[in-house]
């Protein structure tokens, strides 16, 4: 779940930008929660480091969006900062609190999914998530919940890192065309994939998992 802050006072490009958002999500399989704020102040006033990314528009009433951002680095270093103008001069000044981008206005889809894109890649890789069938029901699972895969006559069996199970029909090389090859996903054997992000160690032939469990390793 990507933890995204919108600061734009004007109503119309809010909503121009949430559309984006949702198209995003849909064609890049992540998750956004989003909040809203009017202006500067608004988010500024008792703020907490709780996002991921500050879309932040550059001119507003009553605190505009770069005077915003210095307060906001003052408190947050690591949150990634995107400005939205209708004059690239301004955005230019984003260096002083080490912004990522700048969207210019009108807002178009493409310059938004290029600038997200840039923005996803300085993310932990939490967000991306496959979804699938299990007991009649769509549901997604996330790649970074993902312990180990393992092949189960049709099935597949994937153990997450809470010790939960989720049983689909599927093949290993099917959950892994989903994952897009997810670099994270080590194939053991034909019908086992662990997750590169779980495995303490490797001795005698095997992978020891953090959680104490140990998978042969094909001879």
């Amino acid at each position: 779940m990507i933890r995204i802050a919108i600061v734009e006072d004007d109503r119309h490009d809010r909503e121009a930008l949430k559309k984006c958002l949702n198209r995003y999500e849909k064609e890049n399989q992540v998750k956004f929660s989003v909040t809203e704020f009017q202006d500067g102040e608004d988010i500024v006033t008792d703020y907490t480091a709780s996002y991921d990314l500050i879309i932040l528009d550059i001119e507003m009433a009553f605190l505009n969006g770069m005077k915003a951002a210095e307060k906001i680095r003052e408190l947050d270093t690591n949150v990634i900062i995107i400005f939205i103008t209708n004059m690239p001069q301004y955005a230019i000044q984003g260096y002083k609190v080490n912004a990522l981008d700048y969207i210019l206005k009108p807002i178009t889809r493409s310059r938004v999914f290029q600038v997200l894109l840039d923005a996803q890649k300085l993310l932990p890789g939490n967000s991306r998530y496959i979804e699938v069938n299990s007991n009649r029901q769509n549901i997604p699972v996330f790649l970074s919940d993902i312990q180990s895969a393992a092949t189960d006559a049709h099935y597949l069996d994937i153990h997450l890192k809470d010790g939960s199970l989720v049983r689909t029909r599927m093949t290993a090389s099917e959950f892994l065309k989903l994952t897009g090859e997810d670099c994270r996903f080590l194939v053991i054997n034909k019908g086992l994939i662990l997750n590169m992000d779980y495995i303490f160690n490797m001795e005698n032939n095997s992978c020891i998992m953090t959680d104490g469990s140990r998978f042969p390793l094909d001879p």
